[in-house]
């Protein structure tokens, strides 16, 4: 399987996610998975996984679930997951260090998919009672802890919201203007997830000095629309189901790109976490920085 085919089969995974849960804040709603190793999946992976209809969080590849005492039940489906593996190497002449990253990718069965011995419905039942519990926040709370924030200015103006990257600011309508109060921080959890692209913050430079409609602009609204749901499904906001012309937008955009959603979707979380003060320090599933570097596509005999 070449990269290409990796990315395309990732990008009708998510939409055909987002078209039948209707939301990307619905696709943030599930516990985060993990595998039968403990490694919780996060970014491109847990977006994919989000709508598998299981009620275990747990989840094995074929060898996994074998050495803990499990069988995959004839005919059943696995789902692909992705991992960058950080490969370093020194120049022999310049002695300059170099960095480049290892496509990896695994089939993984939810747990339910498969019969298990007793010891293994035991570690099973005790890694889906660990953090089942979906931590709600006042939506107040997250704008709150948001310790370096930009600096909030309140419009009357017909200006649409909008962060200025160059001045660090965001420029919101009142609280008045909205239909809701949920309304309000909706719009404003996504002008906040733009703000994180400052160099002082999260320093995505792609996000800085785009043109509305090019390739940087739509990846960057992508970041703060996933982000944006992300941090409203921790305020526990009612899921309000995105139109049919929405959602055909998106699938549009993810479609010509296929490595949009995979982009997006680590920054995404990053950006919602900074927010919130959570400063995660293990690498994502879906690390991509230097793109351009990646080395071959490979299968992972003892995967995560």
């Amino acid at each position: 399987m070449i990269k290409s085919e990796i990315y395309a089969a990732i990008t009708e995974k998510i939409i055909a996610n987002l078209e039948s849960c209707g939301s990307w804040q619905q696709m943030w709603r599930t516990v985060s998975p993990v595998s039968l190793n403990g490694h919780i999946y996060r970014g491109i992976n847990r977006l994919i996984l989000a709508n598998d209809h299981y009620q275990s969080r747990v989840y094995g590849t074929f060898q996994q679930i074998r050495a803990n005492g499990g069988q995959v039940r004839k005919g059943e489906k696995s789902t692909l997951v992705v991992f960058w593996k950080r490969l370093k190497s020194t120049d022999p002449v310049t002695l300059e260090e170099k960095t480049k990253y290892l496509l990896r990718y695994y089939h993984v069965f939810n747990s339910e998919q498969a019969h298990f011995d007793e010891i293994g419905k035991q570690k099973i039942e005790k890694m889906n009672g660990s953090t089942l519990h979906q931590t709600v926040m006042e939506a107040e709370q997250i704008i709150a802890g948001y310790r370096d924030a930009p600096r909030i200015i309140h419009t009357n103006s017909e200006n649409a919201p909008c962060y200025y990257p160059s001045i660090d600011e965001i420029h919101l309508p009142p609280m008045s203007s909205f239909v809701t109060a949920e309304a309000y921080f909706r719009v404003a959890y996504h002008e906040y997830c733009h703000s994180t692209m400052h160099e002082s913050r999260l320093n995505r430079a792609e996000g800085r000095g785009n043109k509305f409609g090019d390739e940087n602009y739509t990846k960057e609204e992508l970041v703060a629309e996933l982000g944006s749901a992300f941090l409203a499904n921790m305020a526990g906001f009612s899921d309000l189901q995105n139109t049919t012309a929405y959602i055909r937008n998106w699938s549009g955009h993810l479609r010509e790109n296929h490595k949009l959603i995979v982009w997006a979707a680590s920054r995404a979380e990053k950006a919602a976490e900074y927010i919130l003060g959570v400063h995660n320090t293990e690498s994502s599933d879906d690390q991509q920085e230097q793109q351009e570097s990646l080395v071959e596509t490979e299968t992972a005999a003892v995967p995560f």
